[in-house]
């Protein structure tokens, strides 16, 4: 009775073939996976195996792989019988590791033991070669016949089994071929550089990504020791270490930097690792190069922006003291001046401490601005007058061997723009200019009205029809090529040393002007300067809203209870002073805390809530929730040295809920405390 081998990882699959084998008088031995199929032939061979493709352990296609390939199993004949089928592929694939035949799931059982008919079979026995007796001449010659038949029969046989084993060397050699061509492939078309040496260090190969890398020809490497690569940037230890470790049949992995053809010097992440033979000599080395150039160039980037970002932080800490000292100055030599009768000689020098004041606030604002904490405020600006104020600022930036030039238009540059941005951008170019100019020169900037027309944009490419002011940069400075002239608006570009520049100043630039709906172009060549044209809007002239007039301040007046959280004592007794004098009713507090329980003792009468943003024990945004759930109505002005996004008081999710940016003049404070009262209930400033 013959032997058949079920392999299948579903019990019921092995359950069911079964009884449709037994049925026709056969032995089944069914296992779960491919490795129980091969420990079981080799314990007792069987006559046929049937095997299941997805199993667990060992699936279908690796066992027909080992099967065939073993010389003690390869003679039996090997079925599929699946329901993985996703096409003849599969089946191609599975003739092709050796099987005899490939049968889909299901199968009727007539139908599956017809398909299995021909290896089911009884073999055919030859007639015994054992001789008869002759009882004639003629008998003789047949029975002579027939062995000498029989006996060709069977080299025939061998011949055919000796043809079929030499097919089988050759299928075998062209799998070798093809997985040789596949690895010789892989290598030559790696996105990794390879290196081959032999034990010396020698170059015996190197992969077409390496001279890519390197810049080198290939004939320029044959026969070059690695060594030739070396440069001073990697510590002589390293490369001690690595062929210390090589040599001791270990591999190394590691950072190191090499040298291009043309001198430059790139990074790579090195894997080397020793090649034995087939006697297991260690003959070659290998080493896999990664390139990390780029990635080592963004983590320098990185490590600069985090350095600025730190720096953007302090900035805004600066900022927020200074504002509240600011704002003390500010209110008492506000208050001192307008009491102060009119021909007293100190009038004007208070006059002039509150005009440095307000200057000293700009300089907060620019902080802010650069550690990313002041809003956008665009407002109408002659653009005249902001180059004009700025000048001044100029002189701090610039060294003292460069000249400052100004030459602005009579014309009346009306644009609506953030003014702390507009600086920044001036600024920005400021310090590019410094840096071209390691040796002195001048930095120009000038205004114009421009009219931009449709020639124009056929021209140059760019724009939108209308007027402009536009503003021109320039320097007398080293100048730039025209890759570089390409490229300079792009984030993280620069021409600085590493470690001395982010890349990022221009983008920011490009970032603004886009931003208010203007324009930026660059004009200049080696050892000639550069110059910026930016041109800008021109909208309908409205008088600024930042115009302060010293001379007058609000008159409204109002008797109702304000609430006054803040930590600075001198700037609570200003807000106090100040609203005293003009008939409010002012209860203070010294922090968060202290706010709400003030509010809880006169939540009946407080009609306005002043919180400072920053505060110990509870901040202004924790204070004002508490005060809010006491009393829904009741309105609140935030004040902070920080700008009203730090205090994000959408999250607060209340109306009436306002801020003022210190510092602040008391008509402004006399002015929003009026305004934010007398507006409706649930009304919006």
């Amino acid at each position: 009775m013959k032997k058949i081998l079920v392999v299948d990882d579903i019990a019921e699959n092995r359950y069911v073939l079964g009884k449709m084998l037994e049925a026709h008088h056969l032995n089944v031995i069914s296992v779960e996976n491919g490795k129980a199929a091969l420990d079981a032939a080799y314990a007792d061979p069987p006559d046929l195996v049937i095997s299941d493709i997805l199993m667990p352990v060992m699936d279908g296609y690796a066992l027909c792989n080992i099967w065939k390939a073993d010389e003690r199993l390869k003679h039996i004949p090997f079925i599929f019988y699946t329901a993985t089928y996703t096409g003849p592929k599969d089946e191609a694939f599975a003739l092709k590791l050796g099987a005899d035949r490939f049968i889909i799931k299901p199968q009727e059982p007539k139908v599956f033991v017809e398909l299995l008919k021909e290896f089911i079979t009884e073999e055919f026995t030859h007639p015994s070669e054992k001789k008869q007796p002759l009882g004639s001449e003629m008998e003789y010659f047949r029975q002579y016949n027939e062995i000498l038949f029989n006996k060709l029969e069977k080299k025939v046989v061998e011949l055919e089994q000796v043809n079929q084993r030499l097919n089988q060397e050759i299928d075998q050699r062209k799998r070798v071929e093809e997985k040789l061509l596949s690895l010789t492939q892989a290598v030559e078309e790696s996105p990794v550089a390879i290196i081959l040496t032999d034990l010396n260090g020698v170059i015996e190969y190197v992969n077409p990504k390496f001279l890519q890398v390197s810049g080198y020809a290939n004939q320029e490497m044959m026969g070059e020791n690695v060594s030739f690569l070396k440069t001073p940037e990697t510590n002589a230890d390293v490369y001690k270490e690595m062929w210390e470790t090589i040599k001791s049949d270990n591999v190394w992995r590691g950072e190191i930097c090499n040298r291009r053809k043309d001198g430059k010097l790139f990074w790579v992440y090195l894997t080397m690792s020793p090649l034995k033979n087939a006697a297991g000599v260690m003959t070659k080395f290998m080493a896999i190069m990664e390139d990390t150039t780029e990635r080592r160039q963004l983590e320098a980037q990185l490590r600069q922006s985090q350095k600025l970002e730190s720096i953007g932080q302090l900035a805004g800490g600066v900022a927020h003291d200074f504002n509240n000292i600011l704002t003390a100055i500010i209110g008492y030599a506000y208050l001192a001046y307008l009491n102060m009768q009119k021909d007293d000689p100190l009038k004007e020098h208070l006059k002039h401490i509150l005009d440095y004041s307000e200057k000293a606030a700009t300089i907060t604002k620019s902080l802010l601005a650069f550690s990313r904490q002041q809003t956008t405020h665009p407002a109408h600006f002659n653009l005249n007058d902001l180059v004009s104020n700025f000048q001044k600022l100029l002189r701090h930036l610039l060294r003292e061997n460069i000249e400052i030039q100004t030459k602005c238009t009579d014309k009346n540059l009306s644009v609506l723009v953030d003014q702390v941005q507009i600086e920044q951008v001036i600024m920005n170019l400021a310090t590019n200019a410094r840096d071209a100019m390691p040796q002195g020169g001048s930095f120009i900037i000038s205004t114009h009205l421009f009219e931009l027309n449709d020639e124009f944009i056929k021209t140059h490419g760019y724009g939108k029809a209308g007027s402009y002011a536009e503003m021109m940069v320039a320097d007398t400075g080293i100048g730039m090529d025209q890759e570089t002239r390409e490229k300079i608006f792009d984030p993280f570009f620069t021409t600085k040393e590493q470690g001395k520049g982010t890349g990022l100043g221009m983008a920011i630039v490009y970032g603004i002007i886009k931003k208010h709906n203007g324009f930026i172009t660059v004009d200049s060549e080696l050892g000639k300067g550069a110059s910026y044209r930016i041109l800008l809007p021109i909208v309908r002239a409205v008088e600024s809203s930042e115009k302060k007039n010293t001379e007058k301040m609000a008159a409204s007046r109002g008797t109702e209870t304000i609430l006054i959280a803040e930590d600075e004592a001198g700037i609570r007794d200003l807000i106090t002073t100040i609203l005293t004098d003009y008939g409010y009713e002012v209860i203070g507090a010294e922090d968060g805390k202290e706010a709400i329980q003030r509010f809880r003792e006169n939540k009946e009468k407080v009609a306005l809530v002043m919180l400072d943003g920053i505060m110990p024990k509870k901040s202004g945004k924790e204070a004002c929730l508490e005060i809010k759930a006491l009393n829904p109505a009741v309105k609140v002005i935030f004040m902070s040295g920080y700008s009203e996004n730090m205090i994000d008081l959408e999250e607060t999710t209340f109306k009436d809920v306002h801020f003022l940016q210190k510092p602040v003049l008391p008509s402004d404070i006399l002015k929003k405390v009026r305004e934010v009262l007398d507006q409706k209930e649930n009304g919006l400033l």
